[in-house]
């Protein structure tokens, strides 16, 4: 996992292919209203509006065909990782949607305003939780294949 401001993100693009597209089109971007925009590298970027869910019994996801990048603009998300070696499988691998669900547990982590996090297919990650209170915001997410 890397965690880093999104500013910074681009020293990685040596090692992410598409990391200079999704950037790019992030920049673009006038608004936070949800939509999906897709990517000519095969990828997309997701603006959504999310409400959290409590940490305590989320179950961690992990994704084998795409590299998942969690962009936080306006607000601070705390977010679950794990290792996948040490969790459990809770649901069998949905290649549709190329999400692998596991329990057990976890670290949390609270992303800052500007910053960005990187899972690979070894880390589950739970974003979008809380400790206590319920919040809403907006996150950009890029997926990028492998």
């Amino acid at each position: 996992m890397i965690i880093c401001p999104w500013k910074d993100l681009s020293r990685y693009e040596a090692i992410i292919p598409g990391l200079k597209e999704a950037m790019d089109l992030v920049a673009k971007l006038e608004s936070l209203e949800p939509a999906t925009y897709p990517l000519a590298c095969g990828g997309r970027v997701l603006v959504q509006r999310i409400t959290t869910k409590p940490a305590e019994g989320a179950l961690l996801e992990a994704h084998k065909n795409f590299l998942d990048i969690q962009y936080i603009p306006e607000a601070t998300e705390t977010m679950g990782w794990a290792p996948i070696e040490k969790l459990e499988p809770a649901k069998p691998y949905n290649d549709v949607k190329d999400v692998w669900h596991f329990s057990g547990s976890c670290d949390l982590i609270d992303i800052r305003p500007g910053y960005c996090y990187v899972v690979y297919p070894e880390d589950a990650h739970a974003p979008g939780v809380h400790r206590e209170e319920v919040r809403e915001y907006s996150k950009i997410v890029v997926k990028l294949p492998l």
